[in-house]
């Protein structure tokens, strides 16, 4: 007999010959979840349990991806919702299409020179973070004109992602353990084209490192590592080190073109 665990899909196989004749729990080797075992339902076909789980798993996948919702700071200690709620469907993509327009504009008077970020191009920012810190850094950051996207899960980070050009993306070493958030965030960022990546600036959370540490940072592939137990000056942080990278490839912005992130 084939048992499959309805958390992480392993298939047990067991030997029917040995099975007691009452209901009986096995324990998953790989994940450790008990699963209930019904012999009366299970002889001769798969455990109910197995198919509850690939019914629901059929119907996950056609579900649409949810993007992380934008941070509204007057909403805080409800129930989080996006801020464009109830607005037509396409409103965010005809804002972006005229953003773009407004950027194309000027280039016309800036083109030699370099440009500068326009004053109402806010940076747009995706916090991944554990719920020990989310709301505190959302917060921190709205207060300094900062565009700040809140993920409580891997699914919203990636969504959101995928949906729009992130220019700050903060990760927590805890983000989201059970569906290995990290690891998902992280290799989103690496897979991003070159040209992509120099326009985002990744932050990483962790404790046991010294904030604002250059090595730290460039072992952990990031451009930035912040302590948790600093994360009130993560503002400061993140604008100087901003700052800083923006001055780092002033030349090759200006020979692009580009604005700072």
């Amino acid at each position: 007999m084939v048992l499959i665990c309805p958390k992480c899909e392993a298939r047990l196989r067991l030997d029917e010959a040995q099975l007691p004749s009452h209901p009986f729990s096995v324990r998953c080797p790989k994940c450790q979840t008990s699963v209930d075992v019904q012999p009366d339902s299970v002889v001769g076909r798969e455990p109910v349990v197995a198919t509850e789980t690939v019914a629901v798993r059929a119907s996950a996948v056609f579900e649409r991806p949810v993007a992380a919702p934008q941070f509204n700071s007057n909403a805080v200690g409800e129930n989080p919702s996006p801020t464009n709620q109830g607005t037509p469907s396409g409103l965010d993509e005809i804002a972006r299409v005229l953003a773009q327009a407004l950027r194309s504009a000027e280039s016309g008077s800036v083109s030699g020179r370099g440009r500068k970020r326009a004053a109402w191009d806010r940076r747009k920012v995706l916090v991944c973070t554990s719920p020990a810190y989310r709301e505190a850094i959302a917060q921190l950051l709205v207060e300094q004109d900062y565009d700040v996207f809140m993920a409580e899960n891997m699914a919203e980070g990636l969504g959101r992602m995928r949906e729009d050009r992130m220019d700050v993306v903060i990760l927590d070493a805890n983000f989201d353990p059970l569906e290995q958030g990290v690891a998902f965030i992280t290799r989103e960022v690496r897979l991003l084209r070159p040209s992509e990546r120099r326009r985002l600036f990744f932050v990483y959370l962790t404790a046991g490192v010294r904030t604002m540490d250059p090595h730290t940072a460039f072992l952990q592939n990031v451009n930035l590592v912040i302590n948790p137990s600093d994360v009130e000056q993560l503002p400061e942080a993140l604008e100087l080190s901003i700052r800083h990278y923006n001055e780092l490839y002033r030349a090759f912005n200006r020979a692009l073109d580009l604005s700072p992130i």
